[in-house]
């Protein structure tokens, strides 16, 4: 609370009451707590304060998410104990973004604060044992003799009191055994009244780093006589000193010193040591020739840096889609616009879909901005990006690059929120709370008055539409060409119904072959793409026809080459390949369909002089192999790049005049009204790749359907008529942007329980109104998600469907309500899904 506003709670002699989330918080704690604020914290405690208070014969830590002079009526209010941390990891503003995540996306409003917090911060619950009082009195134990379980467990907690079950398990040899038998112990002690269990939180994962450092002192003495006496009579006193010297000022790290004897120095007064922050920066590079200037712009980019500039000028913020094709400079206009908005002492934001996350992106705004510029991705360490976080919050770092949790980067005086790749299903969380990035960055925007500038060459239905049909208040900006007048790659179309059956290269068609052939010879570099990895996508008997698949998802099992292996990709379950059949006990075990690494084998014999970099999750799981990959591309060390959607989007090679799409068919099949969508927009950014330099470029497409208007748009680099085919298509069958959904998915490692909750959903649905398929507002399913079977949980899901969001928002909430405890079965409320898998 501000002293200097008292009249903001009445007299100072009312008493003085906060609202607090715990950070237990589950769905039955979800709820806001009022605790009395004593008169010694009345000054100190504010709206984002992290406190200790009691709750039940526990005390645990939350945060203060409002203040007030009310009591509620009819409760005994206990105190809150103390503040947790004199620094404030929150602020009013962002508790109010939190109550609004957490309405929003369905989600307890201490997920919803947790993505506020700086990483690492949240302290995941602990149950510990501890010694009651009668427990620690002499001679507890005597009783014991007979129990020997017990009375090693009773003289472990002596020994170190506070410790939780796994660890005292090993005592008893470790694992799920050991594990038990320690619980059995603490039951029978519990019952004997001389140990409790505990609830407690961790400590935190990552917290500021620091290390021992030693100066000289500033007194004023004769350095070089006094090092000529201790050389003699105290020899690592003298090395100790000499490297002091030697740092002219600096500080020296106690590491690199012999300790005994700075401690040596200190006490004579001629040294003093200390802490220092040390600095957990991730390394960063480019891939060389980043401009730290800014380029000159065309007309089209002026057109858009000016809006953005009259929009910050303004003062009351503006909502831009900025639609430009692949190549068409919308870098360097997110660039410029942003150093606009820090020119008026603003801050800046860039998302970014994890995958394009590269060096060439982070170099080009790591040369305009130096070290203003601050990373937060899942790649950094969890302290690296607790530094980060903090250079943020400090103001040291005003420009902030990252995935979609930066989206919550605690910038001062928010200027502009740039989001790249406005389409991308990868803005989406995964986990509670299931937000959006893009609709979190409009509402951060929007509250901050700032700039939010969302640009792709593919721009999502939903956006698109909002921006010319709709009424969602955002203006369409447009760079229309590539820059310097390049042209856009001429794309081919291979029918694969056409090829030969008997194709010597299966995964390349002849023509695909042949340019791969010409680019090789020519020096040029090429990309081929395709939507999967390993080597097969599945492996069968030739005998009995079966798939093998994965126990725990229902899905085959790719065979991945290199290390010979079976392997899950939803689970990384890793198996060997069987020698016979587990159905048939026959030997014919053939490998089917086509992955990444198996496209690489091909290629290299297809293609004499190709020299192949494969890139997919598997070669990219070590740190930094993304980065290493795509420099060793740059540098020219391989002429073809094989990969997944992560070559896609977001690389600027110049070098590259070919890219083949080796079956553009991959996502069409899919159980999902966003199949031709993201169809057409994968085909559009990978055929971006091609012709980024003066040289000219092409694009071979193989697909089994070639008639598709996802596919022949994409080809014609034809998005008007692509949106006027999809529009009519969502239109028709009222699918977003001209409906509203929230999808239910209910798993349970038992089938039937999954099925029983979701068929009392549906029940829940019909008690509330709601008709099966029918009405403005109806609900379909449930039906088996067609991952049905995912990390051992079979998983049915169900669809509420409506004209907007608020039609469905009301029977979502009723239902929510009326749950209940589901027992054993997960039950996941996904507002506005993007993955119907």
């Amino acid at each position: 609370m501000d002293p200097s506003q008292p009249s903001l709670f009445g007299d100072e002699t009312e008493s003085l009451y906060c609202e607090v989330i715990v950070e237990l918080a589950t769905r039955s704690l979800d709820r806001v707590l009022t605790y009395l604020v004593p008169d010694g914290l009345r000054d100190s405690v504010r709206v984002g304060s992290c406190v200790r208070v009691p709750l039940g014969k526990q005390q645990v830590s939350g945060y203060v998410v409002g203040l007030t002079n009310r009591s509620p009526a009819g409760v005994t209010v206990r105190a809150l104990l103390d503040k947790s941390a004199d620094e404030e990891l929150l602020d009013e503003a962002q508790v109010s973004l939190a109550r609004w995540l957490a309405d929003r996306y369905r989600s307890t409003l201490m997920e919803a604060l947790r993505c506020f917090l700086p990483p690492g911060a949240t302290r995941k619950p602990e149950r510990t044992v501890e010694l009651t009082d009668l427990g620690r009195t002499p001679g507890a134990g005597r009783s014991l003799e007979a129990a020997v379980n017990q009375a090693r467990v009773l003289a472990a907690l002596v020994e170190n009191d506070g410790r939780n079950v796994w660890e005292l398990g090993r005592l008893f040899g470790g694992g799920k055994e050991g594990v038990s038998r320690a619980g059995a112990a603490v039951r029978a002690l519990a019952a004997k009244g001389l140990v409790r269990e505990v609830r407690r939180l961790k400590r935190p994962a990552a917290g500021p780093k620091t290390r021992q450092v030693a100066y000289l002192s500033d007194s004023d003495h004769d350095w070089v006589a006094l090092l000529e006496r201790l050389s003699s009579r105290a020899p690592r006193q003298a090395e100790a000193l000499s490297s002091l010297l030697a740092a002219d000022g600096d500080a020296v790290p106690m590491a690199d010193l012999p300790r005994d004897a700075v401690r040596a120095l200190e006490r004579d007064g001629l040294a003093h040591v200390a802490q220092e922050r040390v600095l957990r920066a991730p390394q960063t590079r480019g891939f060389g020739g980043e401009s730290a200037h800014a380029l000159d712009l065309n007309p089209a980019q002026r057109v858009v840096v000016e809006r953005v500039t009259d929009a910050l000028s303004a003062g009351h913020g503006a909502r831009l889609l900025l639609h430009g094709v692949t190549g068409s400079g919308k870098t360097e206009v997110y660039l410029q616009s942003i150093q606009a908005a820090t020119e008026m002492g603003r801050s800046a934001i860039v998302l970014v879909p994890e995958i394009s996350l590269t060096p060439q992106a982070v170099g080009r705004f790591r040369a305009r901005f130096g070290d203003r510029l601050a990373l937060l991705h899942s790649a950094l360490s969890t302290g690296e990006r607790f530094d980060e976080w903090m250079r943020i919050r400090s103001g040291e770092a005003d420009i902030v690059v990252g995935a979609r949790s930066a989206v919550f980067a605690p910038c001062r005086n928010l200027g502009i929120i740039v989001v790249d790749e406005e389409h991308e299903r990868a803005y989406k969380q995964d986990s509670e709370p299931r937000y959006a990035a893009q609709v979190v960055a409009a509402q951060r925007a929007a509250r901050e008055g700032a700039v939010l500038l969302m640009g792709s060459a593919t721009p999502s239905v939903e956006a698109y539409y909002h921006a010319t049909e709709g009424d969602g208040g955002i203006e369409l900006v447009h760079l229309p060409e590539r820059i310097d007048d390049r042209p856009m790659p001429r794309i081919e179309i291979v029918d694969l119904r056409q090829e030969p059956r008997d194709s010597r290269h299966e995964a390349f068609s002849e023509k695909l072959v042949a340019a791969l052939n010409e680019c090789v010879e020519a020096g040029d570099q090429a990309i081929v793409f395709l939507n999967r990895r390993g080597f097969s996508t599945f492996v069968m008997c030739r005998d009995c026809g079966l798939s093998l698949q994965c126990p725990d998802c229902a899905v085959s099992l790719t065979y991945h080459h290199q290390s010979r292996r079976l392997r899950c990709h939803h689970c990384d379950r890793d198996e060997a390949v069987p020698e016979r059949c587990p159905n048939c006990d026959g030997y014919d075990i053939g490998f089917h369909g086509m992955g990444t690494e198996r496209v690489v084998d091909q290629l290299e014999r297809a293609v004499p002089g190709a020299r192949a970099l494969r890139m997919d999750r598997d070669t990219t799981a070590q740190k930094n192999a993304y980065d290493k990959i795509l420099r060793r591309f740059a540098a020219g060390e391989a002429n073809v790049l094989v990969g997944t959607q992560m070559i896609a989007k977001g690389h600027d090679f110049p070098d590259v005049t070919l890219v083949g799409v080796l079956n553009a068919d991959t996502g069409l099949n899919r159980p999902d009204f966003r199949a031709g969508e993201q169809t057409f927009q994968i085909l559009t950014q990978v055929a971006g790749r091609a012709g980024r330099g003066s040289k000219d470029s092409r694009v071979i497409v193989q697909t089994f359907n070639p008639e598709h208007y996802a596919v022949t748009t994409a080809c014609d680099h034809d998005y008007q008529s692509f949106i006027s085919r999809e529009l009519a298509y969502r239109r028709l069958n009222r699918y977003p942007p001209f409906a509203g959904l929230v999808r239910l998915v209910f798993s349970d490692e038992d089938e039937q329980r999954a099925l029983d909750v979701a068929r009392g959903c549906a029940v829940t649905l019909q008690e509330l109104g709601l008709a099966h398929q029918q009405g403005a507002v109806h609900f379909m399913g449930p039906a088996e998600a067609p991952l049905h079977k995912l990390r051992g949980q079979f998983r049915y899901h169900l669809l509420l469907k409506g004209p907007d969001a608020e039609a469905v928002r009301r029977p979502t909430d009723a239902l929510i309500e009326r749950l209940g405890d589901t027992g054993s079965t997960a039950v996941v409320v996904d507002i506005d899904p993007t993955d119907m898998m």
